[in-house]
């Protein structure tokens, strides 16, 4: 994207991790950002700046090392979904309260997912029960630390606490949650928060 896209603005006088902090603080008794190496916090005031890992693997085990040992369920937010709502944070919250080890968000799909080979063939996979992860996710502490400390490579820590045995459950996602990647889904990004206002508790 040309620039870190956590740093980009979102509105008027509010970048992109502005509002995944604003949402934090209104679920959280405890929030830390973990930033890329060498980076400098001028936001909000939180409880702990983290510097990150080589990857969001990484960055998250160094989130996870910092937290008060008092915390026993934790929410890992990412800057790339900043239009989470208070509501869906809340909700995954209650998930992991109610019995799971982790609860993720969940975006079901509207299509037919095919698969792509190299060869540009296409193989059908389906609709049923498939669909999309988004951010943010909450977990149990003492599963999360596990999975940490045994699995040494994952793409998230989602992957990470099903590979021990751990139950991750599914929430009801949100179609406004967009993951920004480029250009395009900021530019959504920044229309749609402009119809929302920041969270407050």
């Amino acid at each position: 994207m040309g620039a870190r896209k956590q740093f980009l603005e979102l509105a008027p006088g509010e970048l992109v991790v502005d509002r995944v902090v604003a949402t934090c603080r209104a679920a959280a008794g405890w929030v830390g950002v973990v930033l890329p190496p060498g980076a400098a916090w001028s936001g909000s005031p939180i409880d702990a700046l983290i510097e990150g890992g080589a990857d969001r693997y990484a960055s998250i085990a160094a989130g996870i090392a910092a937290l008060p040992t008092g915390a026993d369920i934790v929410v890992i937010h990412s800057a790339s979904h900043p239009l989470a709502s208070l509501d869906l944070v809340r909700r995954l919250v209650q998930a992991v309260d109610d019995g799971a080890d982790g609860a993720v968000p969940f975006q079901r799909t509207a299509d037919v997912i095919k698969r792509v080979a190299a060869d540009g063939t296409l193989t059908t996979v389906g609709r049923e029960g498939l669909g999309m992860a988004q951010a943010p996710t909450a977990w149990r502490r003492s599963i999360l630390d596990k999975a940490l400390a045994t699995v040494d490579e994952a793409t998230e820590e989602g992957e990470a606490v099903e590979a021990i045995g751990g139950r991750v459950v599914a929430i009801d996602g949100e179609l406004a949650n967009l993951h920004i990647t480029d250009a395009g889904s900021l530019d959504l990004a920044r229309h749609l928060a402009a119809r929302t206002r920041n969270p407050t508790p």
